[in-house]
């Protein structure tokens, strides 16, 4: 099974953090919105030295039993929220080990990774994703979704924006956009940053326009409900896409670009957006396909 298989399931990694629920509640509902079942995956990391299965009747067997009944019931609590969207089919995994391996293995046959991130005071006021999400970002073949917990933070109501830079790399990133705009009935707003240099901004504006034409060509005619528009912005690019996405119900980027100062993404500008973006984020690999 792969990522555009339509029984591919959406996967939500659950974890005990505050941010774990709203990356439930944002997989269940893009779950519903593709007709996918939604998975539930929570990985338990056992103390060093902690024995999973002791003998019956003494402590150890005991605290393992515990262990493992805390991990169902966590599950059950993000069931019960994620089965508040009507007609969703949830199912959940608990599993023991790594949960960045674990995570990355169950994406090989997802349609879309989610997980949660974490809050900290920084420029920006910025958001910083969990260990989990950085390292998964990029690496499985599916778009992966960062969420942060505060809700207040975009407007489910807003624009998909996607980040382009003119590369093929952006390709995977333009097609998720334009799929979640029209299963969102969203306008899509595609967006280009170009750093600050001496000479003819008017001509390189013009050159980013033409860009950013030709990483939509094609998306209007599959996607015709779709309202979709330009804009290019000059600046640092990890800075200037998270001002603009300010106001954005996601902010959809590609792994990698073409480096250098248009580069987009992970690369250094993906990588800086895992780090404070200020809403949900979606890093679309080079072989992530909504075909």
């Amino acid at each position: 099974m792969s990522g555009s298989d339509p029984r591919s399931p959406v996967v939500a990694g659950v974890s005990r953090s505050a941010t774990s629920l709203m990356a439930t509640e944002w997989a269940a509902a893009a779950a519903a919105r593709r007709g996918r079942e939604l998975c539930l995956v929570h990985v338990q990391e056992w103390p060093a030295g902690a024995a999973r299965r002791g003998e019956r009747g003494t402590p150890a067997e005991t605290w393992a039993s515990n262990f493992r009944s805390a991990g169902q019931a966590l599950l059950q609590k993000h069931r019960t929220a994620a089965e508040q969207v009507p007609g969703l089919h949830v199912t959940t995994r608990l599993e023991d080990g790594s949960p960045t391996a674990i995570l990355r293995e169950a994406a090989e046959d997802a349609a879309l990774v989610v997980v949660g991130s974490h809050q900290v005071s920084g420029p920006l006021d910025a958001v910083t994703f969990s260990t989990m999400g950085r390292a998964l970002v990029g690496q499985p073949p599916c778009p992966v979704v960062l969420v942060p917990a505060d809700a207040a933070r975009f407007d489910p109501l807003g624009p998909v924006m996607v980040g382009v830079d003119g590369s093929a790399a952006s390709s995977p990133a333009v097609a998720f956009a334009f799929e979640e705009a029209a299963l969102s009935e969203a306008e899509l707003v595609a967006v280009q940053v170009r750093r600050p240099r001496h000479g003819d901004w008017p001509a390189d504006i013009q050159e980013s326009l033409i860009d950013v034409s030709e990483a939509l060509a094609g998306w209007g005619e599959k996607y015709p409900q779709v309202s979709a528009r330009q804009e290019v912005v000059i600046g640092h690019p990890a800075s200037q896409l998270a001002l603009s996405a300010a106001a954005a119900r996601c902010l959809v980027v590609g792994s990698r670009g073409l480096g250098g100062f248009r580069g987009l993404l992970l690369g250094s500008t993906s990588r800086a957006l895992t780090h404070f973006a200020p809403g949900p984020l979606v890093v679309a690999s080079q072989e992530a396909s909504t075909d």
